[in-house]
């Protein structure tokens, strides 16, 4: 569905925030949850910290903030962990990443990087408390 050409790889890997803007402009208002000013708020925040090897991303309800949560997920070989209780929503968006994102990084495989659970993030049982128990120190969160 969303398998269009961006660009070439230069141009994409010159400037991500565009190629994220382009691929966010695309998703149906019912996913585009998010102003553009603020998903670029998001990407200038996360680009200026010094992450570590391998870092953890959490967010709390799934949309525009997805496509770049994941996309430094994936460029730092990190995880994104997503509570949503709409499960739609997050296999529509598993969709959208398969066909912009993980072209372009080819070689990757969206679930080594995003693990998406369609539940609610208060859970006792399948909440963000689960990440204690997997030894994961969250990063950075969206909420």
């Amino acid at each position: 569905m969303y398998d269009f050409y961006f660009g070439k790889k230069e141009d994409i890997d010159n400037d991500p925030k565009k190629y994220l803007l382009t691929i966010k402009r695309m998703l149906p208002r019912w996913c585009n949850s998010i102003p553009d000013s603020e998903f670029v708020a998001l990407y200038d925040v996360i680009s200026e910290l010094s992450l570590p090897e391998n870092p953890v991303f959490v967010e709390t309800g799934s949309g525009a903030s997805t496509i770049v949560l994941c996309y430094f997920a994936v460029k730092t070989g990190g995880e994104l962990y997503t509570w949503d209780i709409n499960g739609s929503k997050l296999y529509f968006l598993r969709s959208v990443l398969n066909d912009t994102l993980m072209r372009h990084f080819k070689g990757n495989n969206l679930n080594n990087h995003w693990k998406y659970i369609a539940f609610s993030s208060n859970s006792e049982y399948a909440g963000i408390s689960i990440l204690k128990e997997l030894n994961k120190k969250v990063n950075a969160c969206f909420l």
